[in-house]
C-alpha cells in the first residue's frame, strides 16, 4: 500500500500530482523556486510572468483542478490575445478563446496555492541527489540526508530527469531505457524579455502570438491586464523570441537581446515611448520546448517499480497544461 510519497519538483506536474494524492503521506523536494518555468519576477512593486506566461486549461478535467485547487488566488486574464503576421501587422485573434489565468501574486502562486492545498510538506532548496530502488520502495538522497518513501513521482525537467536515471541504484532495465530516451527528445530555446516603462499603456488585447514562423519574436504581452501586477501608472512589456531566434543568435548578451526587444515592440505597437524602458530583465530558457515525448510504455513500466515521472517532456508538448494532465495521471496511477 502506498502511504508515504516523495515528489520532485514543485512545478505545474508536481503540483498536478501531489493534489490527487489524497489520502497519502507526500513530500515535494523543490531545488530552486517553486513553480518551475511557471516563473514569476519580482521587482520594484511590479510582478510579471516571465516563462510561461499565463495557464490556458481548455479542458474540463483540468478547469476543475485548478477551481478545486487554486480557486481562491486564480485570476481571469481578460482581454484576448490578437496575431500579427511577417509584416508586424496585426489582427484580431479567433474567437471564443478560452480562459488565461494567474494570479495577483503571480503565475507561480497558482503553483503554490495547489501544493498548499494539498496538505503536503513542501520543502524548498532541497536537491534530490540520488535514488536507490529498495525490495519495497525507494531510497531517496538529497542536499540533507536520506529517507525512504513507498513511491517516488519524478516530475523535473527532462534533462535533471535523465541525471537521476543515469546515477540511479536501480536495477531493473527501464532505468537505462528512460535515461536513453530523454537523451533524445529535442528541444526548443526560449529567450524572454521584460521591459518596465514609467507610464501606462493601454492595449485592446492583453497578448500578441506571431503566425507560426514568420517573426522572430514570438509573443509580446501587456501585463498591466494582469490584476495586481503592474502599479498604476506604470507597465510592463514581456517579449518572447521564437525558437529561431536563439539559433541564428547563440551567444547573444542579454544587452542585445532586450535591445532587439525593445526595437521589436516599437515596430509592432507603433509607439515611440516605449524606445527607452526604464529597466529591463532577460533570461533564456535552454530546453524549453519538448518537440517530442517519450513513448507511453515507459510509463506504464516505471509504475511497475513504483515510480511515476511527469511533465511536458513526458507528453511531447511544451504547454503549461500538458504538464499538469501529466502530473495528474501521474499521482492517479499511484493510487
Amino acid at each position: 500500500m502506498t502511504e508515504r510519497v516523495c515528489v520532485v519538483g514543485a512545478g505545474i506536474a508536481g503540483a498536478g500530482a501531489a493534489h490527487v494524492l489524497d489520502g497519502v503521506d507526500v513530500t515535494v523536494f523543490e531545488m530552486d523556486t517553486v513553480g518551475g518555468r511557471m516563473a514569476s519576477h519580482r521587482r520594484n512593486g511590479c510582478v510579471f510572468d516571465f516563462g510561461a506566461n499565463y495557464l490556458e486549461l481548455g479542458d474540463a478535467d483540468l478547469e476543475s483542478v485548478i477551481e478545486d485547487a487554486a480557486g481562491d488566488v486564480a485570476v481571469e486574464i481578460e482581454p484576448p490575445v490578437w496575431q500579427f503576421d511577417a509584416s508586424g501587422e496585426i489582427a484580431e485573434g479567433q474567437t471564443p478563446q478560452n480562459t488565461r489565468w494567474t494570479t495577483k501574486e503571480g503565475l507561480d502562486g497558482i503553483v503554490r496555492a495547489m501544493i498548499e492545498n494539498s496538505g503536503a510538506d513542501l520543502e524548498v532548496g532541497v536537491g534530490v541527489t540520488h535514488l536507490e530502488r529498495l525490495t519495497d520502495g525507494w531510497l531517496v538522497r538529497t542536499d540533507t540526508g536520506e529517507r525512504e518513501f513507498d513511491a517516488v513521482v519524478l516530475a523535473v525537467p527532462g534533462a535533471s530527469a535523465s541525471v537521476l536515471f543515469e546515477t540511479a541504484d536501480w536495477g531493473a532495465p527501464i532505468r537505462a531505457d528512460l535515461a536513453g530516451a530523454l537523451d533524445t527528445i529535442p528541444y526548443r530555446t526560449m529567450d524572454s524579455v521584460a521591459l518596465h516603462y514609467p507610464f501606462e499603456l493601454e492595449t485592446p488585447f492583453f497578448g500578441l502570438v506571431s503566425e507560426e514562423g514568420v517573426y522572430d519574436v514570438a509573443w509580446v504581452s501587456n501585463e498591466g491586464h494582469k490584476p495586481g501586477h503592474v502599479p498604476d501608472g506604470e507597465a510592463i512589456v514581456i517579449v518572447q523570441f521564437g525558437p529561431g531566434w536563439a539559433v541564428t543568435h547563440p551567444q547573444t548578451s542579454p544587452a542585445a537581446a532586450a535591445e532587439a526587444a525593445t526595437q521589436r515592440v516599437v515596430e509592432l505597437l507603433g509607439d515611440d515611448r516605449l524606445t527607452e524602458p526604464t529597466w529591463w530583465e532577460y533570461q533564456r530558457w535552454g530546453d524549453a520546448v519538448p518537440t517530442r515525448g517519450i513513448d507511453d510504455s515507459l510509463f506504464e513500466r516505471a509504475l511497475e517499480d513504483d515510480l511515476a515521472i511527469a511533465g511536458d517532456w513526458v507528453e511531447g508538448i511544451g504547454r503549461t497544461r500538458a504538464a499538469l494532465r501529466s502530473g495528474l495521471r501521474a499521482g492517479r496511477e499511484l493510487l
